[in-house]
């Protein structure tokens, strides 16, 4: 809300105070969900600080590029509830930590985000307002997987406001860290120093967040009005930043000697690695911002050739529902076969396992106890037995085989012999005498009427057909052995 007469400014900075509350809301509202969890004793875990280890965790481990691996989150919040519960085994510690990051993150719901209402007071009226923030975002990491982000919302749970000018945080908090250092006072400076480092982190992350409109829409920002000035001010600020904590770096190992506390080589050790660490991220950061021309004129190309959408949305209700409505369903059914066919996405057919279709053909027909008299019982007459070929022609086909002896007779020259056979025996006289050529070979027959063996083998010579391929095999008829003797084929040649 605001004062009365503010002119629609939010002068009690209710409006501010209440998004914070709504940002830590998710994180306090941990102890009353492990309530709900009956199948789980976990009453003696500390559900705050879990989550807070987690977004702690996401931050620091997160760069301008990447974000942070599951893996990594969920160990570094397994450890502290393994601190909390010792007595427990490491699977809860771990079931424990992989649950509370998945409050984070809002699993289960579309949009993966939380929502808070609050009110402005403008011109003597009250307005809601949504106020809709993520505290942990699943995004594509560098090689595909997923990551972990840690957004701004996040990020100020851990500082301590929401909707801050971070800039002017980061000032801030280098005077103090300087002022503490200058003291002598390393532990209030570590603590310090851990708050600038994860303003350093957010400051990051809100660069990222407005170069990603650039890469989205490279026409929804001014090049002089939004990135231009922006660059400017943020590497103006980022190499303030460096200048700043290089000297509060280096007065940490001039100024040992002064300090009013016990404070420690070690304590100095762990002050130097987190300014190490906010130099580090600056340095990144300001790598990236200089390189923010080529990116923008890179998008600026991509984006200008590629082809506007040729299809637009189709609003199912206006367009497909009320025009089919006033349809006969004779008319709107093939419509809307077309239109299913049409928006479908195709589909991988099913791949059959061999165990489970012979499962499902040996499997016997289910019981019909219910007789709805749809079942018409089939009847069947007797059918007359007729054949394919007539006696005359078997007879033909034999006295073409038998005329066969050692030397052997191809196929190509029994077919032709066939098929200048005329009269009522020819028909498909060659498709019987191929069946009987393919039945000797691989097993001889003897013929007791010509007493010989009659054998089809293959040589290697290719059959030229018009209706058959394959092997143009050698029939030899052979008086002497029942079984296939050894030839030559080398001196056999065609009839």
């Amino acid at each position: 809300m605001t004062e009365a007469g503010g002119r629609g400014r939010d002068t009690l900075g209710l409006a501010t105070r209440v998004k914070a509350l709504a940002v830590a809301d998710p994180v306090l509202d941990l102890e009353r969900r492990k309530a709900l969890l009956t199948s789980r004793d976990w009453a003696g875990y500390q559900m705050e600080e879990l989550a807070l280890t987690a977004i702690d965790a996401v931050t620091l481990k997160m760069d301008f590029e990447d974000g942070a691996q599951h893996e990594d989150i969920v160990a570094a919040i397994a450890r502290v509830a393994a601190v909390q519960m010792p007595e427990r085994a490491d699977d809860e510690h771990t079931d424990v930590a992989r649950w509370v990051l998945d409050c984070l993150v809002n699993v289960g719901t579309v949009d993966r985000g939380f929502t808070h209402v609050y009110g402005v007071v403008r011109d003597g009226t009250y307005a809601a307002h949504r106020f809709s923030f993520k505290l942990l975002r699943e995004v594509a990491g560098l090689d595909g997987r997923p990551r972990l982000r840690a957004t701004n919302e996040a990020i100020a749970v851990l500082v301590g406001a929401v909707d801050i000018d971070i800039a002017s945080e980061q000032v801030a908090a280098d005077a103090k860290l300087d002022a503490l250092v200058r003291r002598g006072r390393l532990v209030d400076a570590k603590r310090t120093a851990d708050a600038a480092l994860r303003l350093t982190a957010q400051y990051a992350e809100h660069i990222r967040v407005q170069l990603d409109g650039m890469r989205r829409d490279v026409r929804s920002v001014d090049w002089d009005r939004d990135v231009q000035s922006m660059q400017a001010e943020a590497l103006q600020h980022i190499e303030d930043r460096i200048r700043d904590e290089s000297t509060i770096k280096n007065n940490v190992v001039t100024l040992m000697e002064n300090s009013t506390e016990d404070a420690t080589p070690e304590q100095a050790a762990e002050l130097i690695a987190v300014l190490e660490e906010c130099l580090r991220r600056h340095a990144a950061l300001q790598a990236n911002l200089q390189e923010i021309g080529e990116r923008f004129r890179a998008e600026q190309e991509r984006q200008t050739f590629v082809p506007p959408p040729r299809r637009s949305r189709v609003d199912l209700g206006h367009q497909l529902l009320e025009p089919i409505l006033e349809l006969p369903t004779k008319l709107a059914t093939p419509l809307l076969a077309g239109f299913v066919t049409a928006v479908a996405p195709p589909r991988r057919p099913a791949i059959v396992y061999l165990p489970d279709l012979l499962a499902g053909l040996l499997a016997l027909p289910a019981d019909d106890d219910e007789d709805d008299g749809l079942i018409v019982e089939p009847e069947f007459d007797d059918a007359p037995d007729t054949t394919q070929f007539a006696d005359q022609q078997y007879r033909t086909v034999e006295s073409l085989l038998a005329q066969a002896d050692t030397d052997g007779i191809r196929l190509s020259a029994l077919l032709a012999a066939a098929r200048r056979i005329t009269g009522t025996e020819a028909g498909n006289l060659d498709h019987l005498l191929a069946l009987h050529v393919l039945g000797l070979f691989g097993a001889p027959r003897y013929d007791p009427a010509h007493d010989k063996t009659l054998m089809a083998i293959a040589d290697g010579s290719t059959l030229h057909d018009e209706i058959f391929a394959g092997d143009d095999l050698l029939v030899i008829g052979d008086p002497a052995s029942p079984t296939p003797p050894e030839h030559d084929n080398h001196r056999r040649e065609d009839l």
